[in-house]
């Protein structure tokens, strides 16, 4: 524990003035931090409708040295509006290093898991890492273009003609009228969840709200800015991302499946990028670094972190066991790991939609059934003891 350290809480809204100046500081001496997930716009929507949403003051010998933005699920903690906050961390002092896991041992919790941490400034956490991708385009859509391999846009120019030819001339437009596009996102996204077995973040009683409210909060330097192209007049891919001054982070894209060999959510995404400049954004953002198609329009920025901070109780007892268990096996080891990141990534997503223990413990049971339907040759095994053991503690933590 660092002694020197306190921290207080309180709801986003309520930092004062002197606090939320700081906190713009803070944000404009580290470029981690330019995301407009850590613009304090997007920390205080948040806290007026994620439940437990709240912010960590951190001091050291009384003056303020960091700001953590959070959620509280019994002792476990998550990054505030998780899961939909891609980007998360301890906003921190320039120059300013803090033992997180200090901090959380002072905010009572036993366990805080976040999977796309970044900025510098933190000690003591277990982490993997990738590099959040992005499109630079500073100097200009052409000058991006003429990074990309030419045959990328070739490929892109014929998927376009075809598409036009079956259902008519394509149409795109990048702004922050999000009428009746916003509902069409849900209703794809939340299709696309059930096809692929995740759990529907978008039935949680907290998170279409939370989008509802930041669609009516959009000014020139902020807010959502909705994607749509359009074949003939029909929609054949739309995206809601998310604006702070010339950073723009693509956030939730839907395509029409029908039309899936066209690629309509890459022609979106190809105009989306075409479009920003004219709008002052410098830099487009598509998350960490994962899916084949973002290396297409990408490059690798800086680092995002996965992992978790705990502080005794049963899951880290649960870890040192695994770890004595299993080092002579560092081959079983590294893929035991990795099944239980992919697991703690599916009880994250239910533990932050479901804030009750009752509304977990369903959605829990029903992810194990479509798990066993999707994978019905398969023995979880070890991994469940381990992994899924660890995510459920975090799961129902109290």
């Amino acid at each position: 524990m660092a002694p020197d350290l306190s921290v207080q809480t309180c709801r986003p809204t309520d930092l004062s003035l002197a606090a939320r100046s700081l906190w713009s500081a803070f944000r404009a001496a580290d470029p981690a931090f330019h995301s407009p997930y850590f613009d304090l716009r997007y920390v205080m929507a948040a806290g007026e409708v994620a439940p437990e949403a709240q912010v960590a003051v951190i001091r050291r010998r009384g003056e303020i040295v960091g700001f953590l933005p959070f959620q509280r699920r019994g002792r476990l903690i998550q990054p505030i509006a998780a899961p939909l906050t891609d980007y998360h961390g301890l906003l921190s002092a320039p120059g300013v290093s803090v033992d997180l896991t200090a901090v959380v041992a002072l905010l009572g919790a036993r366990r805080f898991r976040f999977n796309g941490l970044v900025g510098g400034g933190v000690a003591g956490v277990r982490l993997s890492s990738r590099p959040a991708m992005v499109a630079d385009l500073s100097d200009g859509f052409e000058a991006y273009a003429a990074r990309r391999p030419a045959d990328f846009f070739k490929d892109k120019r014929r998927r376009a003609r075809r598409l036009a030819e079956v259902l008519g001339p394509l149409d795109f437009t990048f702004d922050a009228d999000g009428e009746g596009v916003l509902d069409l996102i849900f209703r794809l996204k939340r299709d696309q969840m059930r096809r692929t077995g995740q759990h529907d973040i978008f039935a949680s009683p907290w998170t279409t709200p939370f989008l509802r409210r930041l669609s009516t909060l959009a000014t020139e330097d902020f807010g959502l800015r909705f994607a749509t192209l359009r074949a003939g007049s029909r929609i054949v891919a739309a995206e809601v991302g998310l604006r702070s001054g010339r950073a723009y982070h693509l956030w939730f894209p839907v395509y029409d499946p029908e039309f899936a060999r066209y690629s309509p959510g890459a022609l979106m995404t190809l105009e989306t990028l075409r479009a920003a400049p004219e709008q002052g954004i410098a830099t487009v953002d598509f998350g960490p670094a994962g899916e084949d198609y973002k290396r297409d329009f990408a490059e690798p920025g800086l680092a995002v972190r996965e992992g978790d901070v705990t502080v005794g109780g049963l899951v880290e007892s649960a870890r040192a066991t695994a770890d004595v268990i299993l080092a002579g096996a560092p081959g079983l080891r590294r893929a035991l790991s990795e099944a239980g990141q992919r697991l703690d990534r599916r009880w994250d997503r239910i533990t932050a939609c479901e804030p009750r223990r009752e509304g977990r413990a369903i959605a829990a049971s029903q992810t194990l059934g479509r798990l066993g339907r999707r994978h019905p040759k398969s023995s979880i095994g070890l991994g469940v003891g381990l992994g899924l053991g660890l995510g459920l503690m975090g799961l129902v933590a109290d």
